[in-house]
Formats: structure tokens, sequence, C-alpha cells
């Protein structure tokens, strides 16, 4: 555990511990003066993963934070997590950083996170990005459009069952220990437009480094979101004040188009921006202009 508000560098990124004693892991990229905003990883995942494009980061003149969620890269698991108490850790993380004002943006399993700083946080969050997604999976206008296989991992977690992560933890041992195979895999069921991408040789070696890194605890992290996505979010998307823009793929397997729609109804004023011929990983190459989309 590193001192309670001390950072300790590690490489490319820094951990904190937080005023309840768990350890807070985050990166920074881009313009150390630019208009901060933090950045949310999927499920499951880590900061590494918002290191997808760096020179994007930089040409958005913008100060990109992107923490780790409880359970996965650097920092600590926390037990009976809701999904209002992710605004608090982001508080304390801009308090000590000395940010008063900032964006967040939510890239899959990070799009809840995302809006629940947004329902929250209306004092000090500007604006709110939701790219790709996840929306509430207990709604059942977001269930008609999932996979087979979304539908079982979402009634599974309804029930709080053993198997979901008893599943993830294989799951993620598998790929911690064969993360190229993992990724063919993976690669095989997805639509062309993200098998595309993720053919590329940069994009590969990003996504095998946060496999690699994954904690020891990123097993119950991930079935940890999944029991939060698909219960009750615990606040009204309707009461939602701060600009929220939704950025959404229409070839999406991952996370159906249906989810930004549902959101975007749900939440006033809000901007949707789905594009026909991608995917899930859309943010890849989107990600300057999503970025300058929520510059103050």
């Amino acid at each position: 555990m590193a001192e309670l508000g001390k950072v300790a560098s590690l490489n490319d990124s820094h951990v904190m511990t937080l005023s309840g004693g768990r350890d807070l892991g985050w990166l920074e990229l881009g313009t150390p003066d630019g208009w901060p905003i933090f950045g949310f990883h999927g499920t499951p995942g880590s900061r590494l993963q918002l290191a997808i494009n760096e020179a994007a980061v930089g040409r958005a003149g913008v100060r990109l934070i992107a923490p780790d969620r409880p359970g996965y890269g650097l920092s600590t698991f926390q037990p009976g997590r809701r999904l209002l108490d992710w605004p608090s850790d982001v508080v304390e993380l801009a308090d000590h950083l000395g940010i008063d004002r900032f964006s967040v943006m939510g890239v899959s399993g990070g799009g809840p996170h995302a809006a629940v700083c947004a329902a929250a946080l209306e004092e000090r969050v500007v604006a709110a990005g939701i790219v790709s997604g996840a929306g509430p999976l207990s709604d059942p206008r977001v269930a008609v459009d999932m996979t087979r296989a979304m539908r079982l991992l979402s009634t599974l977690s309804r029930r709080r069952s053993r198997l979901l992560s008893a599943f993830f933890g294989v799951e993620i041992a598998i790929a911690r220990t064969w993360p190229g195979k993992a990724l063919d895999l993976m690669t095989k069921q997805l639509p062309p437009a993200d098998a595309e991408l993720l053919r590329r040789p940069d994009l590969r070696a990003l996504f095998e480094r946060d496999v690699r890194n994954a904690s020891r605890t990123t097993g119950r992290a991930q079935t940890q979101d999944f029991e939060l996505f698909s219960s009750d979010w615990g606040f009204d998307l309707a009461a939602i004040t701060v600009p929220v823009v939704l950025w959404q793929g229409g070839v999406d397997r991952n996370v159906p188009p249906l989810h930004a729609e549902v959101m975007h109804q749900s939440i006033p004023n809000s901007v949707l921006h789905t594009f026909d011929g991608e995917g899930h990983f859309l943010v890849i190459d989107r990600l300057e202009e999503i970025l300058v989309a929520l510059k103050a």
C-alpha cells in the first residue's frame, strides 16, 4: 500500500491510497495543463486500455486521467461496491490532483460509471461522454438486441450466481496465460469492423499488455461490474442535468445500439452519434474527436 496521499510512480502509472484505505491506480496522458478528462475503462480492463491512441490525446490538447476501477489494475477490490460509490473515488483523485472542474468519459463498461458521475457530481462535471457504453441490463428494452451469451451472463448476474465468478475467473486466467490465443478467439466472434482493428499489430500489443497485467482480482471485479449493470443503478438517468454525448457503433455486438438508444431516450438533452459501419472499438480511431467534444 502507498502512504495516504503520497503518489508512487510505477512506470507509466501512479498509485495513491484513498481515505478509506484502498489503493487507487491511474494513468495520465496528454497535455499536463490541458482540460482534464477522467476516462473510465471497459469491463474487464484497466487504465492501460485508455492508452490506445496517445497521439490522438496529444492532438486533442487534453489531460486524460484514466483510473483503475476497484479490483482492476492497481486498484484494490471493494466488496459490496455500488455504482454510486465510484464518484467518491473520482472526487478524491481529482482533489489530490488539484482539479476542480472536469469532464468524464466512459468506454463500454465505463459508460455506467461516467453516467453516475454526471448524476452525482453535477457541480464539478462539465460534460460526460459515453462511448459504446453498457446500458441498464435490467431494462427489458436493452435485452431485446443482446446476444444469447450476454443474456445468459445478465441472468446469472441478476441471480448473483457463483457460476458467473467461476466463469470469469477461468476466462481471465486463460487469457493471462495465452493472451495471443485469447485475442484470436475473441476476434473470430467480432464484426468485421472490430476484427480488422484488432489485427493491427499496435493494437494487438496493447490489448495483450492489458491482459498480461490483469490483477488477480480482475475476475471478481468483472463479476461485480456485471452485477451492478444488471441491477438497479441507484440513480435516475432522467435526473442528469450535465450535457451527455453518446457515441455508438451500428454493428456493435458487444454492446448493441439499443443500449445507446435507451440511454439517449432516458437522459434529457443528450446527444447520440451513431456510426453505421463501425463496431465496439470505434473509440480507437475517434478518440481525438471524442476528447475535443468533451473539452470545456
